[in-house]
Parts: structure tokens; C-alpha cells; sequence
């Protein structure tokens, strides 16, 4: 296979590689050398092509990288330092809490929304016209959203640094009313 050897330049053209990573592969025994300079077409192309082909095969079966998996390694723990910074400087709250909070805010709209037909219905029933039944809905429905606008949520921080929906149920929710128990009676506050 003298004959057919070629530069170096022709197999960095042909592979797309630079002379430095050409070298490489000779020394690793992916690229079989012929003289100095110089290297085998065929046994060049037939040998890279089984590198790429290994690195596919490995990389699809799950083969370890230390590379690969130190840089993963790596980048979880900046993750996971910046996610506590920002949790620490109140920017990124616990999923917990969170949900908790919305479902204090539900819980309250749920109530509200259920003490709407008793606290409505008399006011309904003296009106004369459409329009002016129409005007006490929207009304009513405005003043509940209104409260539930106004509803201020507090996020407070536990004695272990992180933060929790204040414990107690709607303490976390600052506004006044009654809630509706399971039954979807009123419970609490007074009759009006």
C-alpha cells in the first residue's frame, strides 16, 4: 500500500481535521502512518470512519465518560448553588409553598363563590328589571374578585432557611370573611 499514501494535507483535507488531530489519531492507532508525513488513503478513512463509529456506539449505549460526566457534575452543583442563592434572596420559592399558597387563594375563592347565591339571592329577587339584576351579579362578582385582589399572600421563612406558607392554614392569607366548610355552609364571621 506504498503507492498509495498520501500527505498529510490531503488526509486533513479529505477528514476534515487539522494536522495536530490527524497526529493524534496516528499515535492512538486509529490512523495507520505510512512514512513520515505521509499515510495510508484507504486505511486513513476505513480507521476514522471506526473511530466516529466506536464514539457513536458509545455514546448510544451509555458508555461512561469521565469528561462527560465530571462536566455534568460540575454544572449540577453551579445549579444547584444558584438555585439556593436565588431561594436565599427570596427570587425562587419552594414548589410546596407555592402550592400551598394558591391553594389558600382557591380555598378562598371557592368560599366566596359559595356564599354568593345566599347573599345574593335576596337582593336578586326585589329587582324589577333584567339589567338591574345583571348590575347586582356583576356587582357581587366584582367585590369578590376585588378581595381576592387584595388578598395578601406571606411566604415566611422557616429557623432552617427555607421558606413555607405560614403554618395554620389561612393565616398566610391577610383578609377577613367566612370561609365555607366541607358541607358548603358558612363557617365563622357573621350573617349579613
Amino acid at each position: 500500500m506504498s503507492d498509495n499514501t498520501q500527505p498529510i494535507s490531503v488526509i486533513t483535507s479529505l477528514l476534515d481535521l487539522s494536522e495536530r488531530r490527524v497526529q493524534q489519531l496516528s499515535r492512538a492507532g486509529v490512523i495507520p502512518k505510512a512514512a513520515r508525513g505521509r499515510y495510508e488513503l484507504i486505511g486513513s478513512v476505513r480507521g476514522y470512519i471506526r473511530h466516529l463509529r466506536d464514539i457513536n456506539i458509545k455514546s448510544e449505549t451509555g458508555t461512561v465518560d469521565y469528561g462527560t460526566e465530571r462536566a455534568r457534575l460540575v454544572k449540577a452543583k453551579a445549579d444547584l448553588a444558584e438555585m439556593e442563592a436565588s431561594q436565599m434572596r427570596g427570587d425562587l420559592l419552594p414548589a410546596p409553598d407555592v402550592t400551598a399558597a394558591w391553594t389558600e387563594i382557591v380555598a378562598l375563592m371557592r368560599a366566596r363563590l359559595l356564599v354568593l347565591p345566599d347573599k345574593i339571592a335576596p337582593v336578586v329577587h326585589e329587582t324589577t328589571s333584567l339589567n338591574e339584576t345583571r348590575d347586582v351579579l356583576k356587582k357581587a362578582v366584582y367585590e369578590i374578585l376585588k378581595e381576592i385582589a387584595a388578598t395578601d399572600v406571606e411566604i415566611l421563612p422557616h429557623t432552617d432557611g427555607n421558606t413555607s406558607v405560614e403554618e395554620g392554614g389561612d393565616e398566610c392569607l391577610q383578609s377577613g370573611g367566612t370561609t365555607a366548610g366541607p358541607d358548603d355552609q358558612p363557617v365563622g364571621g357573621s350573617k349579613s
